[in-house]
């Protein structure tokens, strides 16, 4: 049997407000719309969708060259030509992998709340013969609502077959992993949402214009490009009653003059995800450029940043634009909407329609958007903040 090495990341998080369904045992028909990329030894890929194959037991994905099926206890893969590795992305299907034998909800153990005891990739028993390696990555840590992930759900599993002989895998296999569905569908979102509010001032070619008034075709300023032409805005509300439910969609508010430089000239309020930028002497040393992009939750640390939950409603705004750039709201430094695919998950039905109809090879293959500046892990964001800290130096200082 090959050795396999199990990693988990928190890379990636989502969560779900309302957890998962009472019977947790997911079949293939369950797994309708998942996300299957497929990597081949020879540097090609195939991009696939999971479909439902009956109205109650199987489903499956084909490609040219790789064939998947899963009805409730094996998952069955056929390969004709070399596979370098396999991911398996389950949250357009609702539902994740449960990685952890443990049932004990958090606190007191360590299983979210409404998931049950689970288990990471197993091979089948016909492959004890087989030598050589895998490594099955989990990303994409899954929380409920007003609990931290404990680290035993996960939206996305790749397994690299590349130390197996040959350097990949050739023909078929057999493994089971256990699959939880959520109770109610779309409730698995990304909480990385990156936005800014209703009233927030940006600059263009006009002045400062209030980012509920700007258009497609508006030009905007941008700190590395000059005036850019705006493609789209999109917008959504958080009421009283999400914001009470979902803590994290609370906006960070940074009083103006909190970065230095004098900047925001005006209060500024942004999802706590929304990254802005730092330009510093400490940046330059810890990353080797001046400019780096940090999210505004890593700033709460600095004075006159904080959580603003005392507000009652908020309106987010994305700016999208052809390529991801810095432009300046309330004349400050900060990001547009980095489009790529997991950036999709954040949208709403129609605002993903129309981002596909804007940005097709978003959804035809694995796109990762390029940001205009590096954004660092969130480990060492915090880092960052923290020798800012230590060294009473401004965010902005530069």
């Amino acid at each position: 049997m090959p050795s396999i090495d199990i990693v988990r990341r928190d890379e990636n998080p989502h969560e779900t407000v309302n957890g998962i369904r009472d019977d947790t045992n997911s079949r293939g028909v369950d797994l309708e719309g998942a996300r299957i990329t497929v990597t081949y030894v020879d540097g090609s890929t195939e991009i696939l969708t999971w479909h439902a194959r009956d109205s109650y037991t199987y489903g499956g994905a084909t490609g040219t060259d790789i064939e998947m099926s899963f009805g409730f206890d094996w998952h069955e893969l056929s390969t004709t030509k070399a596979l370098s590795s396999l991911e398996i992305d389950l949250q357009p299907a609702s539902s994740v992998f449960d990685t952890t034998l443990d049932s004990g909800d958090y606190p007191d153990g360590n299983s979210t709340p409404t998931s049950l005891n689970g288990y990471p990739f197993r091979l089948a028993p016909e492959y004890e013969e087989i030598t050589g390696g895998l490594t099955v990555t989990y990303s994409g840590i899954v929380n409920l609502t007003g609990s931290p992930a404990v680290g035993d759900l996960y939206t996305t599993m790749v397994v690299d077959f590349s130390q197996l002989p040959g350097g990949g895998l050739l023909g078929g296999l057999r493994w089971n992993s256990d699959i939880d569905t959520m109770r109610d569908a779309g409730d698995l979102v990304p909480s990385g949402v990156t936005c800014i509010v209703r009233g927030t001032l940006i600059t263009t070619d006009r002045g400062d214009v209030p980012i509920e008034d700007l258009e497609s075709g508006c030009r905007i300023l941008t700190q590395d490009h000059g005036f850019q032409e705006l493609v789209s805005t999109m917008s959504r509300v958080v009421g009283t009653n999400e914001l009470r439910r979902n803590a994290k969609l609370y906006p960070v508010r940074i009083t103006a003059g909190a970065l230095g430089s004098g900047l925001p000239e005006r209060d500024l309020v942004v999802s706590r995800q929304h990254r802005m930028v730092v330009k510093s002497d400490i940046a330059k040393r810890m990353f080797g450029s001046e400019t780096v992009l940090v999210a505004a939750i890593r700033l709460t640390e600095l004075p006159g940043i904080f959580v603003d939950s005392a507000i009652e409603r908020v309106e987010y705004f994305h700016l999208i634009f052809k390529n991801h750039e810095v432009i300046f709201a309330e004349g400050t430094p900060t990001e547009s909407f980095l489009m790529n695919f997991e950036t999709q998950k954040t949208l709403s039905k129609a605002q993903r329609d129309e981002f596909l109809s804007l940005f097709p090879k978003v959804g035809e293959v694995a796109y990762p958007g390029a940001p205009a500046h590096a954004i660092p892990s969130r480990m060492l964001q915090k880092e960052l903040v923290r020798r800012h800290v230590k060294n009473a130096k401004n965010i902005l200082s530069l």
